[in-house]
């Protein structure tokens, strides 16, 4: 977002009037039907069908030529997320005649401002938008950071899976509690982070302390802080990490996650455009996944391909949108996509690259290991 003066914001969510029984003319509802879609999976589909042409009627207008998709000068510039949205204004004014103007292009579609949702504030004061807040601080930086709101349901969440969890062994904790940590820290490492993300260690470390004092609440603390609590990544000098000494699985802390900047679209640029699909596959494979630094190295050494069949470890889609969809790529991508074909465990520069560590698909590790049969079994497969 670039400056635009005196900038006021305008936030607002459109939702379904009461004589709603239409959206735009691609498809026809009653109005008792429509609030039961618009909370759907098919929902952002018709609410795009819906407010196609937003922009043009909140006055927004391009530049052509050489600043191609630059917002002209004057112009309002609007954001738009399904029903979400914000416009960007000069003034004040500005931003309430545009409210005006949408007012009355949203009523012959059915649809009407959220009003306890919609407010115009300066940018001074910082607004939320899809869990993050945005604001100019006085020395004239935006600084974009994870919403209070966003905060506070993410730490309330934590508390009631601890919650849950009272009984449990410490690998059932990290197996619910790491796809959640990663998960959230994934979606938010685009943005100012870090002081976030260092509060929210130090919140975790209360819990999972709260969580090992009720599970052994005979022992002292000291037999429990040496049970649960130690240096489990060697390369980092950090003795608060809980984990299961057992196994050496550990909880990563968020502030282990790397700050990697959002990298802008090009202009209007399309993923549902055929014509663009090397750009989205050259700018896919330049992101970073949020894992560990170790599976890093060994996804760029193979260049992201397993070395069994040669095809794509993770799958090439768009990342996620959301802290729950990063914690569902976690569980699925990262538990049973991929695995360690462990060759070597503690390879040097002189091994042969074919005798490292690699990364191989589950399914091409269990066809080249398959499970052995046990030798006693009663029956046994007829030729």
């Amino acid at each position: 977002m670039r400056r635009l003066g005196d900038t006021h914001v305008e936030i607002r969510r459109a939702r379904p009037s009461a004589k709603a029984d239409e959206i735009g003319s691609a498809c026809q509802m009653h109005a008792d039907e429509l609030p039961s879609l618009l909370g759907g999976d098919i929902s952002p589909l018709l609410l795009n069908i819906a407010l196609h042409g937003l922009e043009e009627a909140a006055g927004v207008r391009y530049r052509t030529g050489v600043h191609a998709g630059d917002v002209r000068d004057g112009c309002p510039a609007l954001t738009r997320y399904a029903d979400d949205l914000v416009v960007c204004c000069h003034s004040r004014q500005q931003a309430e005649q545009v409210k005006a103007r949408l007012a009355g292009w949203l009523e012959p579609r059915g649809l009407a401002f959220n009003e306890a949702k919609t407010r115009i504030v300066p940018l001074s004061e910082g607004f939320d938008f899809l869990g993050f807040n945005l604001r100019r601080y006085p020395n004239g930086k935006l600084l974009i950071k994870p919403g209070v709101m966003a905060l506070k349901r993410f730490r309330n969440r934590l508390a009631k899976e601890f919650r849950a969890l009272r009984g449990a062994n410490v690998a059932a904790v990290l197996a619910k509690i790491v796809p959640i940590t990663r998960g959230w820290a994934a979606y938010y490492r685009t943005v100012v982070s870090s002081r976030v993300f260092r509060a929210l260690d130090n919140y975790l470390w209360k819990l999972t302390y709260k969580w090992a004092c009720w599970s052994h609440w005979g022992k002292p603390k000291g037999w429990i802080v040496g049970r649960y609590f130690r240096k489990f990544e060697k390369f980092r000098n950090d003795r608060r990490v809980f984990g299961d000494k057992d196994t050496g699985a550990c909880l990563p802390r968020l502030a282990w996650t790397d700050i990697v900047r959002h990298t802008l679209v090009k202009g209007g640029a399309s993923p549902d455009d055929p014509a663009l699909a090397v750009y989205w596959a050259q700018r896919r494979q330049k992101v970073t996944p949020p894992l560990d630094s170790y599976t890093v190295r060994l996804l760029s050494r193979q260049d992201g391909r397993c070395s069994l069949c040669g095809e794509n470890l993770l799958t090439p889609d768009q990342p996620p949108q959301s802290p729950q969809g990063w914690e569902h790529w976690f569980l699925q991508v990262t538990r049973k996509a991929i695995k360690a074909h462990y060759l070597v465990h503690h390879d040097t520069p002189s091994v042969a690259r074919s005798n490292r560590t690699h990364l191989v698909h589950a399914t091409c590790h269990r066809s080249k290991h398959p499970p052995r049969q046990a030798g006693n079994t009663v029956l046994q497969q007829t030729i």
